[in-house]
């Protein structure tokens, strides 16, 4: 993996890695207008939905993005939060689904 020094460079490794596996990939915009809390990542691929939260450095998910990750579970659905040092457990969960 590059070497990362913020969340852009999270996401792009994100994005790389999406790609690479054939997954269907948007992000939805963060304004005012959409549902509060939704995750920088979206996925689809042979039917499984995957909801991504980009964080760098130790920062957390805020309570809503936490909320949005376990409502996507709860619904069948994959959700992580993805870092600079687990982007290893990205690869991984991409390769078994």
């Amino acid at each position: 993996m590059a070497d990362i020094h913020n969340e852009a460079g999270v996401k792009r490794e994100v994005r790389k890695l999406l790609a690479k596996y054939g997954w269907f990939v948007w992000m939805p915009p963060s304004n005012g207008y959409g549902k509060a809390g939704i995750s920088d990542f979206h996925a689809l691929k042979d039917g499984t939905f995957l909801a991504i939260e980009t964080k760098y450095s130790g920062n957390s998910a805020t309570t809503l993005q936490a909320r949005f990750l376990t409502d996507v579970t709860w619904a069948g659905g994959e959700a992580m939060i993805v870092h600079e040092k687990n982007l290893e457990d990205l690869k991984k969960l991409l390769e078994n689904l």
